[in-house]
């Protein structure tokens, strides 16, 4: 490991020890809200799908407001084309939830592709630091939940959201205390 290196991981630590009692509440939160998605998967599905749903409708009006009262500029068109289109994506979740938890855990499954492959970088670059298997594994674990999400659409898309989310929530919750446990100075 070169000089420049260990310092990173240093630094990180000490920033990451400075910060203990964040990552440990966030720990926490996490892990709860992880135990009441797998508790009522089908609520947290519902509840997520109608979340994004409103965000994209307020976006959206929000972007058409702007296109509006901005009038003509460069961006104009693209602006009113992506916030029109917004708005629709978010009325399309509103009025026709099964079908947006479908697609929802099609989202869901790519967001797990990300979320794992971004934590294993990181794990691989903090191995340096004490725990960072624990990052490790919150990694692996997005990706095993994205093959299971895959393996079981559509059939299980009602439950298998809420479930895997859940599950993941908790996996990282742990992964904050433990690592939030063992910056410990």
């Amino acid at each position: 490991m070169s000089k420049t290196e260990s310092v990173t991981v240093s630094a990180v630590s000490t920033e990451f020890s400075a910060s203990r009692n964040w990552f440990l509440a966030l720990g926490v939160i996490s892990t709860l809200l992880g135990a009441a998605a797998i508790v009522f998967p089908l609520v947290a599905a519902l509840t997520i799908e109608l979340l994004i749903g409103w965000i994209l409708v307020i976006s959206g009006i929000s972007g058409l407001i702007h296109a509006w009262r901005a009038g003509r500029w460069h961006g104009f068109h693209f602006s009113l084309v992506s916030s029109l289109f917004a708005l629709g994506l978010g009325m399309l979740l509103l009025l026709f939830p099964r079908s947006g938890i479908l697609s929802l855990a099609l989202l869901v499954a790519f967001f797990f592709i990300i979320t794992g492959i971004m934590r294993i970088m990181t794990a691989w670059r903090l191995r340096a630091l004490k725990g960072w298997t624990w990052l490790l594994v919150s990694g692996i674990m997005p990706l095993v939940l994205a093959v299971l999400i895959l393996m079981l659409w559509p059939e299980a898309a009602g439950w298998v959201i809420g479930v895997l989310l859940g599950i993941d929530l908790l996996f990282s919750g742990i992964t904050l205390i433990l690592l939030s446990t063992a910056t410990r100075t």
